[in-house]
């Protein structure tokens, strides 16, 4: 298939694989960008907490937050009691 080929009005087969190729080279480098700025989402259900006890630091629940290795209560603890 020769290059010079018009596929439509004066726009020849090169033309077009030129425009189609800065096309997705734009939607590329718009993602990467986007990758780059995007922030992280925060979830509500989970806070960063250490253990006063053994040390461990890590996530736990924002609920019922307790230590993985000595089973201490960590964070804000707003679960409700039943009684």
């Amino acid at each position: 298939m020769n290059m010079d080929t018009i596929v439509f009005g004066t726009y020849t087969l090169q033309h077009l694989l030129i425009a189609g190729s800065a096309a997705v080279g734009l939607l590329i480098i718009m993602g990467i960008v986007k990758s780059i700025f995007k922030k992280e989402k925060v979830n509500p259900h989970i806070q960063t907490a250490r253990c006063s006890s053994c040390g461990w630091q890590g996530q736990v629940s924002r609920y019922a937050g307790r230590c993985p290795k000595c089973n201490e209560p960590l964070g804000e603890q707003k679960v409700k009691k039943i009684k």
